[in-house]
């Protein structure tokens, strides 16, 4: 056993103290199997809860034609992304039988990095537009682009690094970059301790702590100027577009707030003496929070929708009623109802916005 694991040696000095760790007769399994599934049923459970929200939520965007706002496209990028985050986390659940380090495992691991790295850049961007814009008055409009581009090209180079290195397969619950060789703690790998924090956890950290401060100054600015120029009309013309733009808040809120445990729980594991220990208790809430990036786009983009276009939706709703009422008594109302009258919302085109000093309109849907 010892041999297969890597840890015999001809030292029978070394081979006491290997044979004296704890769980080295069994290193080659040393994860509870029946905690292990519950882990995964709770980590792939929420991916599959993910992918039913965040589909119904971009069904809702295409049927109603939200996405011709910037303020929903912004919205949608991050709910499909999460959309794909959940396939990949409800995959997981078949990691527990990747032992081996499969390709389906590796494969799955690839797309764990890459989706991660896809939703922390969208998320990015997104409280980077409403930064300038609520701080600055400056619209980031023309720089959508940009994001969709590096929000989905970047990850891609990132995420090919453990492939050079051989560190993609199970790290314990799921398939991901490796710190254990054949995933046993007793076995640590440096090279995937040293990328799970360059490659994800370091930049994690430095996102969660931008986005923060970022959130920070925002509300204390828009307080600020709430209280003092409540009456100016260049504060009341901006606050228009401000309203519409505020609920994209929830997803850089929600995804640091979910973002914090993993990075704390994996910090905390980084000490030299715990690296070769499993607390189950934190790879479940780890597993779970993970997953529940996805979740908590889905939602807040439903909340989204039905706050903001419920009012629109009813007067539409209730213009067709009418309409249809006065076809049926007169043939011209009929030809001009059935003409005009659409099955669907549609959302007023955007106004190019640009600095307020500059703007007379600030529509921003």
């Amino acid at each position: 056993q010892l041999a297969r694991d890597g840890l015999c040696t001809l030292d029978p000095i070394i081979l006491y103290m290997a044979s004296s760790l704890p769980n080295a007769s069994s290193c080659a399994n040393p994860l509870d199997p029946n905690r292990i599934e519950v882990i995964l049923a709770l980590m792939s459970g929420t991916g599959v809860a993910s992918v039913l929200l965040c589909t119904v939520a971009m069904v809702l965007v295409f049927v109603l034609r939200l996405y011709r706002s910037l303020v929903y496209r912004l919205a949608a990028y991050q709910v499909l992304t999460a959309l794909l985050y959940g396939i990949v986390c409800a995959l997981q659940m078949f990691s527990k039988d990747q032992r081996d380090n499969t390709p389906l495992c590796q494969a799955t691991a690839f797309f764990m990095i890459y989706f991660q790295w896809v939703k922390l850049m969208f998320t990015v961007w997104v409280t980077a537009h409403l930064f300038f814009f609520a701080v600055f008055y400056k619209n980031l409009k023309k720089w959508e682009l940009v994001y969709v581009l590096s929000s989905v090209l970047v990850p891609i180079v990132i995420a090919i690094v453990p492939f050079t290195t051989g560190t993609y397969g199970l790290a314990g619950a799921w398939c991901w970059v490796q710190n254990w060789i054949n995933d046993c703690p007793l076995n640590i790998s440096t090279t995937g301790v040293i990328e799970q924090f360059t490659l994800w956890y370091g930049p994690a950290l430095v996102a969660y702590v931008i986005d923060s401060v970022a959130v920070v100054v925002m509300a204390t600015v828009l307080v600020t100027r709430a209280c003092k120029y409540s009456q100016e009309k260049k504060w009341k013309q901006h606050k228009k577009a401000l309203i519409q733009m505020l609920p994209l808040l929830a997803y850089p809120i929600t995804y640091t707030i979910l973002l914090l445990v993993p990075i704390a729980t994996r910090v905390h594991g980084a000490r030299p003496h715990l690296l070769s220990t499993v607390d189950y208790s934190l790879l479940g809430t780890t597993g779970t929070c993970m997953s529940l990036w996805g979740l908590a786009a889905g939602v807040s983009l439903l909340v989204h929708i039905c706050v903001m276009k419920r009012p629109s939706l009813t007067q539409h709703k209730e213009k067709i009623q009418y309409g249809s009422l006065i076809s049926e008594g007169t043939a011209v109302y009929n030809r001009s109802t059935t003409s005009d009258a659409n099955t669907f919302f549609e959302p007023q085109e955007e106004d190019e916005i640009g600095d307020l000093s500059t703007t007379k309109s600030l529509v921003y849907v």
